[in-house]
């Protein structure tokens, strides 16, 4: 990604009179963007069998979805049948 570019160049400055003027560049945020307004603040982990791993790969694969997306069905597919 290029940087970014000022507002103005300093040859313009020094000719307008504007040696004074600080110029100041936005900075972007770095990261991904939040999809559904719920900050996933929490990390955890587990341990896995190499079968596991496979079959986490596999559902990915088949449902065009990462692994976090994966193991959150997962969760609330669990979930709602101890609910019931």
């Amino acid at each position: 990604m290029p940087p970014p570019v000022p507002k103005y160049k300093i040859a313009d400055i020094w000719e307008n009179g504007k040696s004074q003027e600080v110029i100041q560049v936005e900075k972007k945020k770095m990261g991904r963007p939040y999809t559904n307004g719920s900050e996933k603040s929490v990390t955890k982990r587990a341990r896995m069998t190499e079968q596991d791993v496979e079959k986490l790969k596999f559902c990915c694969a088949q449902l065009e979805k990462n692994e976090s997306e994966i193991i959150r069905l997962g969760i609330d597919k669990v979930y709602s049948e101890l609910i019931k």
